[in-house]
């Protein structure tokens, strides 16, 4: 039974990166990568970044939602949701 321990946070994280692969091939069409933060991944990431300390395959969800979009986009705003669940941590 302890290989199960993890079980439901590798799988929220799965799924919430191929929610994020679909949700961002949806949002963005064009082929190239814009180099600027985007408002929406930005507060998913946080919310992520927050709810990993609270609770952790919700965060986890979060957090794979922003990693896992189209490649070249959501690495600023996931790197930012980190660093915040990092200061959240030391805090606490």
């Amino acid at each position: 039974m302890p290989y199960f321990t993890y079980l439901l946070h590798l799988v929220m994280f799965a799924i919430g990166m191929l929610i994020g692969l679909e949700v961002s091939y949806k949002w963005h069409s064009e082929p190239f990568v814009r180099k600027r933060i985007e408002p929406i991944p930005l507060i998913i990431a946080l919310i992520g970044g927050g709810l990993i300390i609270i609770y952790a395959p919700l965060g986890l969800f979060f957090i794979g939602f922003v990693i896992g979009m189209r490649p070249g986009y959501g690495v600023y705003e996931s790197i930012i949701g980190i660093i915040f669940a990092l200061i959240l941590w030391v805090a606490l």
